[in-house]
């Protein structure tokens, strides 16, 4: 990932979950001056002690421009989703004049395509959009097993189908989380977002699932890098999940050390792979163990 020099002040457009703080918290120990716009109804209060704050609603894009070009920032970090079940409540989405033109020139209201639109109204006003990776470099997904426990050999066979899933709906813009069981897909992420689906998956499956969470392919990573947690490892506990797949480089996993040490402390198995093709290759090689196993036996 290639390296950012980043300025202060540095702008921090915060989200739900726990990314934006955990963004806030890294630029602190920098010493990087942060202006925050947070998201009513989705960001934590607890935003308001890394920086100067101002609160807006769901689509107030002109606040925004002119938060950031009145603070003199000239980058601007993207952290923490939006909910997407809010977008169907009466009164939770405000779009101003701004937004107003902007979506009547995409005329379109799928994800991606408006994240890049609002990045590309952003840098028309002087302002470059980062990665929150920039800041969280030990936090980005790296290729291998993250805990004690190894996937088995069926449950590699259920990740490469949900890997394989997983990028189908990515390119449809439906969501980026699969959960499998035995050969089946048994749930897929929509508008109820990533800790919904696996609880789900578990529900329909009574347990023993694998969950893959990937980037989908035409994702624009500065906007909406997908992100876990130490909620996400308890989801899965609740689940009764056994495996969780991530891409390498295309993911982050907020506070690595305690994500790694729960998920050992319930048995859980992480693994980053890089590609379909490595993952595979993964599934291939268990098969011959296995093979060579029953014949010495």
């Amino acid at each position: 990932m290639t390296k950012i020099e980043i300025r202060s002040p540095l702008a921090l457009v915060a989200g739900n979950g726990s990314l934006p703080l955990e963004v806030a918290r890294a630029a602190q120990k920098l010493g990087i001056q942060l202006v925050i716009v947070a998201h009513q109804g989705e960001s934590s209060s607890e935003i308001e002690q890394y920086g100067t704050t101002t609160w807006i609603k769901l689509g107030q894009l002109g606040k925004i421009i002119k938060t950031l070009k009145r603070a003199k920032v000239s980058q601007v970090i993207f952290a923490g989703g939006i909910s997407r079940v809010r977008l169907f409540g009466g009164n939770a989405v405000r779009p101003d004049l701004r937004a107003m033109r902007l979506l009547a020139r995409l005329r379109s209201i799928k994800d991606d395509i408006l994240l890049r639109g609002i990045a590309s109204e952003l840098e028309g006003e002087g302002l470059a959009v980062i990665s929150p990776a920039a800041l969280l470099t030990e936090c980005v997904t790296v290729a291998g097993v993250l805990t004690t426990r190894v996937p088995g050999q069926g449950e590699l066979s259920d990740a490469l189908l949900g890997w394989q899933v997983a990028k189908l709906i990515g390119t449809a813009e439906v969501g980026q989380t699969v959960v499998v069981s035995k050969g089946v897909v048994v749930a897929v992420e929509a508008v109820e977002g990533t800790d919904a689906a696996i609880l789900r998956g578990g529900e329909l499956a009574r347990g023993q699932t694998v969950v893959v969470k990937v980037a989908k392919p035409q994702q624009d990573l500065r906007l909406d890098l997908p992100t876990i947690g130490t909620k996400t490892i308890e989801t899965l506990r609740a689940a009764a999940a056994k495996v969780l797949i991530l891409e390498a480089n295309k993911c982050l996993i907020v506070e690595p050390v305690l994500v790694r040490e729960l998920a050992d402390k319930y048995g859980i198995s992480i693994l980053v792979v890089s590609s379909e093709l490595e993952l595979q290759s993964q599934v291939n090689s268990s098969r011959i163990g296995q093979d060579l196993e029953r014949r010495y036996r």
